[in-house]
């Protein structure tokens, strides 16, 4: 009895991990492009015995998946929480009529797969049925969060990557606009410059660049380019823009004033962080600096007073 209640367990948490795997491969870069191209080409060339079965069952994978996440966004979120989500994983660098419901499996998945390897690591341990399930049950809702922490992360890191890039990337947007570049072209060049060393500021410049061409109205671009990721550089880059469009107010002059207003700013963060140095090694000064003091200063009279006092003794 207890060794098929285990058996399905590891089974639960296996099938987890597996759909857990399955949503984050769906987020590779191009997925869906790839199959269209494979697609594409076995009409151009005619099907192959082996490729059609392939594509077919990875196809059929995919939507099964999708179709489940997609269930799930509908039932499980209220609008005001999709679209709190929504502005979370665009601000993450993700797509989030992909990302919100790979997002949901993840966390049905993780809410799963972490009681039950909890539960199957404790059995392993030989702890009591008792302490296993309440192990199992303290563990669900880090299960539940744990997409939460992934996607934080992921969120940090991309938005420090923008406020590190931002400013080159104005530059050469005023290079390219002194140089006599349209708008679009200059968003175009930079976007192409800027992927190669910073490829968050790239993609959010190319993806502005694509929906300025294609977008009826200039202004939800600016919009969608002010709202995307949150960043107030891209705000002021955004009313930057729109200033030029609407006044005809010379656009190389407006770029090169934000982007020194820029690096001023960024110089100003780098002389807080330095002002808060000597607070921060604060600790590791006492920790470690200190008790080397002391044992230096303190050491050779102890030394002392211990030969001393042993001679006195005979």
């Amino acid at each position: 009895m207890i060794q098929n209640h285990a058996f399905a367990l590891w089974a639960a948490g296996g099938m987890a991990l597996a759909l857990d795997v399955a949503a984050f491969l769906l987020l590779f870069e191009g997925f869906a492009d790839k199959a269209m191209a494979r697609r594409i080409n076995e009409l151009r060339q005619g099907p192959s015995p082996a490729g059609p079965r392939r594509v077919r069952l990875g196809s059929r994978i995919g939507a099964l998946l999708l179709g489940v996440s997609n269930a799930l966004n509908s039932r499980v979120l209220s609008t005001r929480d999709a679209e709190a989500l929504t502005r979370t994983l665009a601000a993450s660098g993700l797509d989030p009529s992909k990302a919100m419901p790979i997002f949901l499996t993840a966390k049905v998945a993780c809410l799963i797969a972490v009681p039950g390897l909890t539960y199957l690591a404790a059995d392993l341990l030989g702890a009591h049925i008792e302490r296993r399930l309440l192990y199992a049950l303290f563990s669900a809702p880090i299960g539940m969060m744990l997409p939460n922490w992934v996607t934080a992360l992921v969120r940090r890191a991309y938005q420090q990557d923008l406020r590190r890039g931002i400013p080159d990337a104005l530059d050469l947007l005023v290079i390219c606009a002194e140089a006599g570049l349209g708008l679009e072209s200059a968003l175009e060049r930079v976007s192409q410059e800027m992927i190669k060393s910073n490829r968050p500021v790239g993609v959010e410049f190319s993806l502005f660049t694509n929906e300025m061409r294609i977008m009826p109205d200039r202004r939800i671009a600016l919009a969608n380019l002010a709202g995307r990721t949150g960043q107030p550089a891209l705000k002021r880059l955004a009313g930057t823009i729109a200033q030029t469009i609407k006044y005809g107010t010379p656009l190389a002059q407006g770029l090169r004033v934000l982007a020194a207003e820029m690096r001023a700013e960024q110089l100003i963060l780098f002389e807080e962080r330095a002002a808060r140095l000597p607070a921060l090694l604060t600790v590791p000064m006492i920790l470690f600096i200190l008790p080397c003091l002391f044992i230096m200063i303190t050491g050779k009279p102890f030394s002392d007073l211990a030969t001393t006092l042993t001679g006195l003794r005979h």
